[in-house]
Formats: C-alpha cells, structure tokens, sequence
C-alpha cells in the first residue's frame, strides 16, 4: 500500500508540471491531417500513422460507421445476463484486491479518467469506475454499463487494437475514428481471471497519459496478477487441507507424509493407532530412525517410481498384524519428487481391495485372438448375446477362453457400467457356495460373521455374475438359484427378508449339463431357465490355424514381460506346436510359449526350449512313420491339415512350393485348402 502511494503522489506532483507527455508513436497535426484525409477523401500517409491503426480505420470505414456519431449504438438484443456485473469479477476487485484497486479509483478521479471492466467474449462492460464529471459525460453518450465495446460499434479504441492475455494497447486522440474520442485517450489490458478473459478499458484525456501514469498501470496489472495468483494457491492450499483432512478421517490405512528429506510430515489417526505413538513424537521424525524395516522406501525420492501392494513386516506392531501391504506414490511438482506418500493395509483391507478390483470385467472382443472359421463363429454368437439381457451359457473344455467371452460380452453390453463379479462353483467348500452367492444374517451358523455379510449376487446388483464351473454346483444350492432366477430377488440365509436384485447371469462348464440333466445331478429346470443363449468354444486342436496367431501373440507378451528379444519360433518347434493335441487348450498353450521364452538365448525360440515334459509325451516322441501306420481315417485328414499348415508357414504362403513338396498339383493343393478351412 505504502509503495502505491508513494507512486500516486509522484505522479500527481509530475501531472501538475504538465511534464512527460506521451508522444511516442503519436504527432498530432500528422495523424490528425491523416484521419480528416481517410474519412473524407479516403486517402492517407504512410508517414505517422501506425499500422494497426490503419488497419481498424479500413475496417470500420468498410462497416460503415459514422465517425461524426454523437451516441454509441447500443447492441441490439442485449441480454441482462450479458450486462450484469460478474459476482467473481467483483468479489476479485473489492474484496481480494482493496488497496491497489482503491488507489487506482483514486488515481482514475484526480486526472479525470474512467476505468471500465469488460466480458471479454462479448465485450460489454458490466462495471464502470473512475471520475464522476467523466462517467457522467460518457453515460450521456451511450458509453457505460451494457455497451458493447466492439469495434463496430466504438471503431478504433485502445480495446480493439489488443491482441491476447496480457498484451496493452492504446489509441491517442485523432487516431480514434469516432470524433467522439479523439480529446482522449483509450487504454486497454487483457487479463486473465477465474472465468477467462477480461479487459481492463479506461478512457482519459490526452494531457493525463504520461509515462508514469503507463508504468503505474503496468505495475497495477502486476499486482493484480499477483494477488489472484496469490489467491488461487491459497484457496488451492485450504482445498487441499480439507481433503487432506477427509482423506485422513475416512481412510481404514495408516497413512503417513514423507517430505523430501525423508522426514514425516504428518500421519492420520490409524498410524498413530497402529504404532501406538502420539502425533508430536511422530512429526519431522526421520522415517528410517523411528521404522527401519521401511528403509526401502525413501528409494523412491531417487527413481520416483511407485511401490505397489508389497509385503513389509513390522515387529512394532502386535504379533498377529506385523505383515502388511505398502503402497509407496512419489508426489511431484515442477518434475521434481515433492515427497511422498506411504499407505499401510492390513490383511481385512487387502481382502477388500482384492473383492473391488475383482468387481470388474478386464477383456474385450479385441483381445480374443484367431481367425478360424469356428472361432469367429463362437464370437459373433457372443457379440449378439452382449446385446441381449437374457442368460448365456458358455460350454467347451477347460483352457479354452470361456471367462474371456464372459468377460467380453459383459464389456459390450449395456450393463458395463455395473459390477462384473466371477465365481468358480468348483473352487468354494460345497457347505460355503450357498452363504457365498446369496449372503447371511449374523447367526444363521456356526461362524457367521457378526452382522451378516451380503452374497454375489446382491454385489452384482445392476451388473453381471458370471458362474463358472456350474455343473460343480450342489443340488441344494442350485434349487435357490433357480428361485432366485425366477423371482428376481434374493433372500439371505437365515432371513425372511427379499431383496430385489436386477443381475445378468453367465455361467460356464466343461461338463455336459443335459448329460447331468439325465443322470439327475443338474437340475432339469435350472438347465432350461440359464440355456437360453448357447455358446460353445470350439478345443484348440479343433482351430490349429489360430496356433501360429496365438504363438506370436504370446512371443510379444512374453518378451515384454520377462525382458526377453525372441523375435520368431523355428519350423521345427511351430510344427511340434501344431501336432500337439493341446489336452489344456489355450492355458497350456501359454504356459508352453511362456517356458519356451524364458529358456530361449538368442532371438529364435527353438525346439529344445519348450518344456521338458512336452517331449515325454508319447505322442510326440515316435516317428513321424510310426505315427501315420497308427493312424485312423479321421486322424489321417486331421494329420494331412497340419502337414500342410507347417509347409504354408514354411515357405511363407508359396503354394507352388507347398504343392511340389507334397507331390501334388497345384488345383489338388487348392482343393485341399478350401476344405480345410487354410485357404
């Protein structure tokens, strides 16, 4: 405040010697014969007249305005809301800004001007300050609140001749095309504020237009600029304090803030619970001083890299809680590590964090690798049922991709939006399955939790629950979901209580349900009421022409993961992959290329690098010779196929080189791919 004053009382003293006036750029017998030459004769200099200046008077003389109008023309269909003062704007003027913004007013009315702030897309002042003489005048003239400022309307002004955020400029006396200003001034300043752009318009006469009153300005501008600035980070600060503050109440981790020195900044109340410490013996503690075992952690001032979910034991806490999981997130500001931040999760709330992130379907169509004619089949049949609410269910051996389809049509249909929760029928105790899918209420057996717990299905509200391995599941728990399917609500164990529940079901089995339906180990009425959309997966050693696709699927996942540069399989090891019957499917398929990778040295994976057992097969371990004389009618087609898939790998599609390999013409090799589903 002290430091305006001292330039406002500066100025004042310089105004009243009537020394420094602003001529730079500005001669105004030159300019003046220019203006009075455009408008009549439409003819100018070149000398003394500035471009931009030139170029507003073209442009206003091609609009047509009257440079001898008395009044400013008022924008036609003028909102109020356009003309009514912006609550922010003010509130940064009067409220944030008082001492600066006072000496301005007060600085404005000693030489006689007038400030007005501007929307800056419409460029209609909604407030207007400064010499009331002035004001007054200026109001009388259609200039004031609700003008619109453009230059159509007010031709060349210091307000059209701006140029962006933080740019000024100004138009003197007869450099104006309207005769109605050319005794001032017009000042303009772009600024930027909470809601985008405003300016900063003030109009005074010529004499009052000195290089102080312009460094004035200019230091104006600056510190303004500064105090929202100011402002910003401060409500930023009390924004992030308070959520600081929540974050600590409504955490179940201990939660602890390290500076970048290593130093506890603060920790939430957990922590303090957990180690049993009071927070003023925590606070600007060294973190390895008070928790050794933690000392991995300042690692990650130096790589910025996280620490995710990894084990720590902590002898400071009780004996049955002293392994927990740590999650380590560097904090950075300007590319540089702030400190960090270091959570603790007991084992209750890693099994929380464990049941969100598997409420949640990962794959998607996409990500169903192969091209064969069944594949693509089974695919479009899930592609239509992601578009229907109806229940699937998924058939076909294990390995071959029935919780990818599942996840898949949950993702394509229009309940993506809610829970994908997956259970395998055959991996839950059969006296557990039923308290698992449809809950409890405290009491209902012999280690219920106190308070109850809620089933799969209820977590599956508004989503999908995806049943896999069905055939697994008991009869007596296959009698409530029927129930449940038909009645659309669910009743807990031990309650009477019905909770309605809108859930998709897919299930999916390796086992022949309408077998099971005869032997009365399924239920035939539940079988009816889950087959409603049927998709089967065809067995991998059924689509051998997705082997080579899926291999170099694989190669590239397997190097990114484990850091590897196999870049292709040889002949010999594709062709052992073709032959393999593939008992485990698609499951064995990846843990074979995933071994291969791992035991590969250069950049070819080769026979010898698959594993181990895959060589003890007896299938695979006669000859080729041996092999064909055993063979039946079917496994001799079967044969002949993968025979010429390896040759089409092998020559790179060549058939002229397949067909002379195999003794054949090229139309029989032709015939032969087309009924092998190769061509």
């Amino acid at each position: 405040m002290k430091l305006f004053t001292f330039i406002l009382t500066l100025y004042l003293a310089n105004l009243r010697l009537g020394v420094f006036i602003l001529v730079e750029h500005y001669n105004e017998a030159q300019v003046k014969k220019n203006r009075l030459s455009f408008i009549i004769k439409g003819e100018f200099f070149a000398e003394n007249l500035r471009e931009e200046i030139l170029a507003s008077w073209l442009r206003c003389k091609e609009s047509n305005l009257d440079p001898k109008a008395s009044m400013v023309d008022l924008p036609p269909n003028l909102s109020k809301a356009q003309s009514q003062p912006n609550p922010i704007m003010s509130f940064l003027r009067d409220d944030i800004l008082p001492d600066i913004v006072g000496s301005l007013y007060q600085l404005l009315e000693k030489c006689q001007g007038a400030l007005f702030w501007v929307y800056s897309d419409s460029l209609v002042v909604f407030s207007q300050r400064g010499d009331k003489k002035l004001l007054q005048e200026l109001n009388s003239k259609n200039i004031g609140i609700g003008t619109c400022l453009s230059e159509q309307y007010i031709g060349t002004t210091g307000i059209s001749l701006s140029s962006g955020p933080h740019q000024e400029s100004w138009v003197i006396g007869h450099e104006h095309y309207l005769d109605m200003f050319t005794p001032y001034v017009t000042y303009s300043y772009c600024q930027e504020d909470f809601y985008g752009l405003s300016y900063a318009f003030i109009i005074l006469p010529q004499e009052s237009f000195t290089p102080l009153f312009l460094d004035y300005i200019r230091l104006f501008h600056q510190a303004r600029t500064n105090t929202i600035i100011c402002y910003r980070n401060r409500l930023e600060s009390e924004l992030k304090d308070e959520l600081f503050s929540q974050f600590f109440e409504m955490k179940n981790e201990a939660v602890i803030f390290i500076d970048s020195f290593g130093k506890i900044v603060d920790v939430n109340q957990k922590f303090t619970v957990w180690f049993q410490l009071e927070l003023t013996k925590v606070k600007d503690r060294d973190l390895v001083e008070l928790i050794p075992e933690m000392e991995r952690v300042l690692t990650c001032l130096e790589t910025g890299k996280r620490i995710i979910s990894e084990e720590v034991q902590l002898p400071e806490l009780p004996a049955h809680s002293q392994f927990v999981r740590m999650d380590v997130i560097p904090t950075i500001k300007d590319q540089k590590i702030t400190g960090l931040i270091v959570t603790l999760m007991d084992n209750k709330t890693v099994r929380q964090r464990v049941s969100k992130i598997s409420n949640q379907a990962y794959y998607t169509f996409d990500e169903i690798i192969g091209e064969s004619k069944s594949l693509l089949a089974a695919k479009l049949r899930a592609v239509n049922a992601a578009n229907s609410s109806s229940n699937v269910i998924i058939s076909g051996e294990s390995g071959t991709g029935k919780e990818l389809f599942a996840h898949s049509i949950h993702n394509a249909s229009q309940r993506r939006e809610g829970p994908f929760v997956s259970i395998n029928c055959a991996a839950i105790p059969t006296e557990l399955i039923a308290s698992e899918l449809f809950g409890y209420v405290e009491g209902a057996f012999t280690g219920a939790r106190k308070g109850g717990s809620m089933g799969k299905f209820e977590y599956a509200n508004t989503g999908t629950i995806f049943l896999d391995e069905i055939g697994e599941m008991p009869i007596h728990v296959q009698t409530i979901l029927l129930r449940v399917l038909e009645e659309r609500t669910v009743t807990r164990i031990g309650s009477n209580v019905s909770t309605p529940i809108d859930v998709r079901l897919i299930c999916a089995t390796n086992r022949n349900l309408h077998k099971m339906v005869k032997d009365r180990t399924f239920r035939l009425d539940l079988y009816f009421r889950i087959n409603v959309l049927h998709i089967h997966l065809p067995p991998l050693r059924e689509r051998i022409t997705d082997i080579p696709i899926i291999v170099d699927y694989y190669l590239n996942y397997f190097n990114s993961f484990l850091n590897k540069t196999v870049k292709e399989i040889s002949p010999e090891a594709m062709d052992s992959l073709i032959k393999n019957p593939w008992e485990g499917n698609l499951r064995e398929l990846r843990n074979t290329i995933e071994c291969g990778v791992n035991n590969a040295i250069g950049d070819v994976l080769e026979l010898e690098h698959l594993p181990r057992d895959y060589f003890e097969d007896d299938d695979l371990s006669i000859t080729q010779t041996d092999k064909t004389a055993v063979l039946t009618e079917n496994d001799f087609t079967l044969e002949e196929k993968r025979i010429i898939l390896n040759l089409m790998i092998k020559y790179n599609g060549n058939k002229s080189q397949v067909a002379q390999d195999l003794g054949m013409s090229r139309s029989t090799l032709y015939r032969k791919l087309k009924d092998y589903n190769l061509a």
